[in-house]
């Protein structure tokens, strides 16, 4: 991790987003939805994934300290629970030793290629805006109007540029101890030992097996679904 106010390109990390006016106060994560908003901020994008794309969200504000709003907007992700991770990660922070996001419902919600120093920088520099399930972008914009008109300024102190690289070994991994949820909102969900698709009611079994059982990944407009379908 460097803190300098040398020349560097931002943002310094890639990723599904776009950007504004970098001098701007205010950066908008619209999660699980790509949302247009016609308005003055310093960049908006999507995450997906309750570890590194909360990183690469990290990396990207803390590398500039005009940024002191963040707007977490848009539908939750199903399964990863990314927005409740991101507000988990704000408001509680993340455990020293395990590197997991406090309290967060997400299922891998760990922060391993982000220096503790960069959480608690990215903890302390923006100011957290719960606009989450909201995708109207109308709504949007006029919050932003709104915290452009109190920017107290950039950050008192250097941009911290994360040398960010997602290594290959020492990740945690999930175990399934249980059913999997394929479709949360309607109780789909997926046993890995008997290989079934049924519904959290009993009298209610989309399929009997053992079977072979594929995931699909389909975008709708409340975000991304899984949908779980016997394979023939």
């Amino acid at each position: 991790m460097e803190t300098s106010r040398n020349e560097h390109a931002w943002p310094p990390v890639p990723g599904d987003y776009e950007v504004g006016d970098p001098k701007s106060c205010v950066a908008i994560c619209t999660l699980g939805k790509k949302i247009e908003v016609s308005a003055d901020y310093a960049i908006i994008g999507t995450c997906k994934t309750e570890n590194i794309g909360i990183e690469r969200i990290i990396a990207n504000v803390i590398s500039n300290p005009s940024i002191r709003f963040f707007i977490l907007a848009g539908p939750e992700v199903p399964g990863h629970r990314t927005g409740t991770s991101i507000a988990c990660l704000h408001e509680k922070g993340v455990d020293e030793d395990s590197r997991k996001i406090v309290d967060s419902p997400g299922a891998i919600p760990y922060i391993e290629n982000v220096p503790l120093e960069g959480v608690e920088r990215f903890r302390n520099q923006v100011e957290f805006i719960n606009m989450m399930n909201v995708s109207n972008p109308q709504e949007m914009a006029s919050r932003v109007e709104e915290l452009n008109a109190r920017n107290p300024g950039p950050y008192p102190e250097e941009a911290i540029w994360v040398e960010f690289r997602v290594g290959s070994g020492g990740t945690h991994s999930a175990s399934i101890g249980g059913s999997v949820a394929l479709l949360p909102e309607f109780g789909v969900s997926y046993d890995p030992w008997s290989s079934l698709v049924a519904r959290s009611d009993s009298h209610a079994v989309l399929c009997v097996g053992p079977s072979s059982v594929g995931v699909e990944v389909r975008s709708i407009e409340s975000g991304t679904i899984l949908v779980g379908k016997e394979m023939q």
